[in-house]
């Protein structure tokens, strides 16, 4: 659940959206140019599976149509299957695998695409004008769910347009809940619909970086009034903050879906409560206790409602593997309190918890006790007197005892004119200056070592037949 820094191929946001815009113009130049730039994206780092399948759609369609049409059929087809199987694998996030149908209606992909796919893998390969049509069909498909939604997550202002429509939506709920009345209703009725119509045209990957992080910010899921926050060590979930919330997390579920809404938000959740893992959502010192426990009732808000243990019939929503993984590397309080609320939702997972968490709390009550133990900051000088008559008195008594390693200084250690003076090794010996910085792969001085062999060597002969 650690989000680091993220590895994009393209140099800058510009030139990502002059190559979506490459791939889906009217001249074929203009796409072939876009076809190129992503395979030197790919050349750079790993790229989105939507952009890669754009690009091998978009070269299928450039490519020369001289060739045989069993040769046609083949690469259409392939490129088909793994155009689905790319973008519903994004989707596998349950530890029991679910079907792609099921993942496809998840998505909004057509379900004949899938048919389309079996048919590739399993049965007799379409014709080609069927799969010239689907080509043609899964770039419209791309262009409407990943490109169009891109470009609407990429300004910068995202995250402040989205803050403004979420508050709207809670001053309006909340003047509902104060005064039900018609203007109110429709206030309210305004701010859903303004709400789901911004959220729901950005991609997936701007809830993580805007909307979850709207979200816990203290008003939205982290009420102003800390008197409704949870505790701890318990960290409840207050039961009227829990029915402020639900319709809220409820309009944004059915917009990206459970599974994604609710992933994310225990990422952001994980980013907050162990600053050593987050990628810049929080800061430790914004975070008050109160705050993080509050946070902590989510945690097990989450894993009450939409978390199923492992070997359960029910296919759970969301996963805990990134969540225990960042918390067992991070140990902390907050870190330890995520931990029981996962042993608290799944028994079985708690009971090879309970070593862990059973050590961070030692740990922590050991660091507490350290911090509470008065230390002394000054010596008086009787003590520091007493001292130096200790050490003198022991060292006296090493003098004095047999064997002792004293050293006559008025002794004649010159050394014999006889004996040879050792000299170093001259070929050993090289005059660094200490700390002297100098680059990976050369000398002190700066300068690169020659390490080239005589040219004679290449004529002596590895193997010398015998006479």
């Amino acid at each position: 659940m650690s989000r680091g820094p993220r590895l994009v191929a393209w140099t800058s946001t510009a030139e990502y959206v002059a190559v979506g815009e490459q791939l889906y113009a009217e001249s074929p130049q203009d796409r072939h140019r876009g076809v190129l730039a992503v395979k030197a994206w790919r050349a750079r780092a790993r790229v989105p599976a939507a952009v890669d399948a754009t690009a091998t759609l978009v070269e299928l369609q450039l490519a020369d149509s001289t060739q045989p049409v069993s040769q046609q059929r083949l690469t259409l087809s392939m490129a088909l299957i793994r155009f689905v199987n790319s973008i519903l694998d994004l989707e596998q996030r349950t530890t029991v695998a679910q079907s792609m149908a099921v993942l496809a209606r998840r998505i909004g992909m057509p379900a004949w695409f899938v048919e389309l796919r079996h048919a590739c893998t399993h049965e007799q390969v379409p014709s080609l004008r069927v799969l010239r049509a689907a080509c043609a069909h899964a770039l419209v498909w791309l262009d409407e769910h990943y490109w169009q939604r891109q470009t609407r997550a990429l300004p910068e202002d995202t995250r402040d347009r989205v803050r403004a429509a979420v508050a709207e939506y809670v001053r309006a709920r909340d003047s509902v809940k104060a005064a039900a009345s018609k203007r109110n209703a429709g206030e309210f009725d305004a701010a859903k619909a303004a709400l789901v119509a911004l959220t729901g045209v950005l991609h997936s990957d701007a809830v993580g970086a805007h909307v979850v992080r709207v979200l816990l910010e203290p008003g939205v899921l982290v009420p102003n009034d800390k008197r409704m926050r949870a505790r701890f060590p318990e960290c409840t979930m207050p039961p009227q903050l829990a029915r402020q919330s639900a319709s809220l997390l409820r309009l944004l579920a059915d917009v990206w879906g459970e599974s994604v809404l609710f992933d994310e938000l225990l990422s952001a959740i994980c980013s907050a409560l162990v600053p050593q893992s987050s990628d810049g959502g929080f800061e430790p010192a914004t975070l008050g206790p109160s705050h993080a426990a509050t946070l902590v009732a989510w945690v097990r808000w989450i894993l009450d409602k939409h978390y199923q243990p492992a070997g359960s019939d029910i296919p759970s929503n969301v996963a805990v593997d990134d969540l225990l993984e960042t918390c067992l590397r991070n140990p902390g309080y907050y870190s330890r309190a995520v931990l029981k609320a996962v042993s608290d939702a799944d028994p079985v997972l708690g009971r090879e918890l309970r070593p862990f968490v059973d050590y961070m709390g030692k740990a922590l009550a050991a660091l507490a006790a350290a911090d509470a133990r008065p230390v002394r900051s000054t010596v008086d000088a009787e003590e520091m007197r007493k001292e130096e008559e200790l050490m003198q008195t022991r060292l006296d008594s090493l003098r004095g005892s047999p064997g002792s390693m004293d050293v006559d200084m008025d002794a004649d250690v010159s050394v014999d004119a006889d004996e040879p003076e050792s000299q170093p090794d001259a070929r050993w010996a090289y005059d660094v200056r200490p700390g002297s910085p100098c680059p990976i792969g050369t000398l002190a001085d700066g300068c690169v070592p020659d390490l080239e062999l005589p040219l004679w060597i290449d004529d002596i002969p590895l193997f010398v037949a015998p006479a």
